[in-house]
């Protein structure tokens, strides 16, 4: 599978599979919770950008793969403890 496969999924499955986890969470009004995921993923980009240019103006790029790792150990643990709720057995 090819980087751009990966990158396919990643922001054409993935996004979908979120949503409905969040309706999931929230059966008695799935509308409020798909409005927090679109809410959350703009914030998350906004943020991203800020934070990389932060980093990139004020570590330079060595410091973008130690930055990313974090974030990426924050969201994996992140999705880890919410899973019971996103995605019930």
């Amino acid at each position: 599978m090819g980087r751009s496969s990966v990158w396919g999924v990643a922001h054409g499955g993935i996004p979908a599979l979120l949503q409905t986890a969040g309706a999931r969470a929230a059966p008695q009004d799935p509308d409020t919770a798909n409005s927090h995921w679109v809410t959350g993923w703009n914030i998350a980009m906004a943020g991203g950008s800020l934070l990389g240019g932060a980093v990139l103006t004020g570590a330079g790029t060595t410091a973008l793969p130690w930055t990313a790792a974090a974030l990426l150990a924050t969201a994996t643990l992140t999705a880890a403890l919410a899973r019971r709720h996103g995605f019930p057995r």
